[in-house]
């Protein structure tokens, strides 16, 4: 026969297991971030990639031939849940426009490394044309 100490330690170990799991749920759902807020980070960082390229033109010695107003055009944004999502959570392309008279714009894709918690650029294609097709 058991003693009353085994079956308290037997209650002790299987309520803290209730208790860590129910804990890293929370911890779990406390980290994951929003689409929302995944947004925002890549708004930001667009605008910083944005007033680079502007920088770069103005360096080049050529500020007439950017636009009156550079913009950026959100071409395809995705967010990835569950297996697909557990390296990068989040794909976005997006096209840049700085030129006046040229007809180029320069393509740049994205995605959210979910372990840094920060937009990825890994790829700048220009591209001639007015848009992106």
């Amino acid at each position: 026969m058991n003693s009353p100490i085994f079956y308290w330690r037997v209650f002790y170990f299987y309520e803290m297991k209730k208790i860590l799991l129910l804990l890293s749920f929370f911890l779990f759902v406390a980290c994951a971030e929003r689409p929302e807020q995944l947004e925002s980070k890549l708004s930001d960082y667009l605008q910083e990639d944005l007033k680079f390229m502007v920088a770069e033109v103005m360096a080049g010695g050529q500020p007439s031939a950017l636009l009156d107003s550079p913009y950026y055009v959100i071409r395809d944004l995705r967010f990835f849940e569950g297996a697909s999502a557990e390296i990068y959570s989040a794909y976005a392309e997006v096209d840049f426009f700085v030129y006046d008279k040229i007809p180029m714009f320069q393509k740049r894709k994205y995605r959210y490394d979910v372990h840094y918690r920060q937009w990825d650029r890994y790829l700048k294609k220009w591209n001639y044309g007015t848009f992106s097709e």
